[in-house]
């Protein structure tokens, strides 16, 4: 069965990157798996062959929905959903998956992004203890760029709040059928539990300064927080939080990104 370009699909082959993630996902006896686009069931056979306890996939290719059934259907393990992952409702299994695996379609990274690690300001209804994605290198980069590199954006800080982040390899092209024409990089994401995250209203403000701020990118903040404070209102925050106004977005840090917010608030009460 071909790969499907409209799907972005790229078959992983390489047996051992294979087994490598079975062995990541650590699956436990009472663990119930999600596993996004199993494709041909190739991971899909080693994780049910570890002890883990239930294993859905979601697949939304029809054609693969009967191969899959005819490999698996005597495994009491394994459930089948044929949809698409954007848009198939979660809330009946979210609370009971542990951990969440895929091989991401490059073209709905950003939308998968937002449905697993989550949202600022958004109280998920779910509490995976991992999350293990196999994503274009280049997103990857992003997610774990620090303040002062050219790939530090609203995305690497947005994703560093919510969850703790870990690049496990890089995988080349030559590991896909058909190979993609970038690298990919494996990623395990432990999501940050609710309760130990940061006030929802204060990450509710630090999105809001983040989308103003990396909006224009190569202006200081200075001249794009003006849009939503006054000249003294800057001064004071510079002073308060410890924030040089004439750096751009990406040269300023997450913890500073926290303090700017808090004292935002401050001050506009």
């Amino acid at each position: 069965m071909q790969a499907k370009k409209r799907f972005g699909q790229n078959f992983l082959t390489d047996n051992k990157l294979l087994e490598d993630l079975a062995n990541l996902i650590n699956v436990a006896p009472s663990d119930k798996l999600l596993e996004i686009g199993p494709g041909k069931g190739a991971l899909t056979s080693k994780l049910l062959d570890s002890e883990i306890k239930k294993l859905h996939a979601i697949e939304l290719d029809k054609d693969l929905i009967n191969l899959l059934n005819d490999k698996f259907n005597n495994n009491d393990k394994f459930s089948l959903q044929q949809g698409d992952i954007l848009s198939v409702n979660l809330d009946s299994i979210n609370k009971k998956i542990t951990k969440v695996i895929a091989n991401i379609p490059y073209n709905i990274t950003g939308p998968i992004l937002d449905i697993f690690i989550g949202r600022l300001g958004i109280i998920r209804n779910y509490n995976y203890e991992k999350i293990i994605f196999l994503m274009q290198k280049d997103v990857v980069d992003r997610i774990l760029s620090k303040e002062g590199s050219p790939n530090a954006g609203a995305l690497s800080i947005r994703m560093q709040l919510l969850s703790k982040i870990k690049r496990i390899c890089d995988v080349p092209p030559s590991s896909f059928s058909p190979p993609p024409k970038v690298f990919s990089s494996l990623v395990v994401f432990e999501p940050i539990k609710n309760d130990l995250r940061l006030d929802i209203s204060l990450e509710k403000y630090i999105d809001k300064l983040l989308r103003i701020s990396f909006n224009s990118r190569r202006k200081m903040l200075r001249n794009t927080l003006n849009s939503i404070l006054s000249n003294e209102e800057i001064n004071e925050l510079s002073e308060s939080s410890k924030v040089c106004f004439n750096l751009r977005p990406q040269d300023i840090s997450i913890d500073q990104w926290i303090k700017l917010a808090e004292n935002c608030i401050k001050i506009k009460k």
